[in-house]
């Protein structure tokens, strides 16, 4: 079993290290305070860098999680409970969560996403000439995103009509 070693920031103080992190990509407060801590900060130390960082508008989870919502669903890596669960795991509360993926799925048409989905990954695919086996690996990948069954299926039979 490997062993995960704490990267030990050499003299930095956390809030440098806090900036560092936050210059790479916007972040959850529960996200950089894991980080900081993965790099051998007391909690602390964590807590004053975090609440400085917050203070100064560096740090803020409405933020992060409307534009992480919207990424995940523009993108159409995850919408629904996937994107939920994504949110979740960066540390967001399900309230602002639920409310930041709300917003984001709102702003998107998601059966033009979910077919643009379907196009990029399965381009050949004809719902109609399909085999049953062919139609399960389609519908079980983008429920996997978080698409509502009954959603794929009317994109599904309906898009050879939709096609030029």
């Amino acid at each position: 079993m490997a062993v995960r070693r704490s990267r030990k920031s050499s003299g930095s103080d956390p809030y440098s290290v806090a900036l560092r992190l936050l210059t790479l990509r916007d972040r959850s407060t529960t996200e950089l305070a894991g980080k900081l801590r993965e790099r051998g900060f007391g909690t602390a130390d964590v807590e004053a860098a975090v609440g400085r960082c917050v203070a100064l508008g560096y740090l803020n989870d409405e933020r992060f999680a409307a534009s992480r919502a919207r990424a995940l669903v523009d993108s159409g890596r995850a919408v629904g409970i996937r994107a939920l669960n994504e949110l979740r795991k960066a540390g967001i509360d399900r309230g602002l969560a639920e409310m930041a993926l709300a917003e984001a799925e709102s702003a998107a048409d998601l059966p033009a996403l979910l077919d643009a989905v379907r196009r990029r990954k399965y381009p050949d695919f004809d719902f109609d000439r399909a085999t049953d086996r062919e139609k399960n690996r389609v519908v079980s990948y983008l429920q996997r995103r978080g698409f509502p069954v009954s959603m794929i299926l009317d994109v599904l039979k309906n898009s050879k009509k939709q096609e030029p």
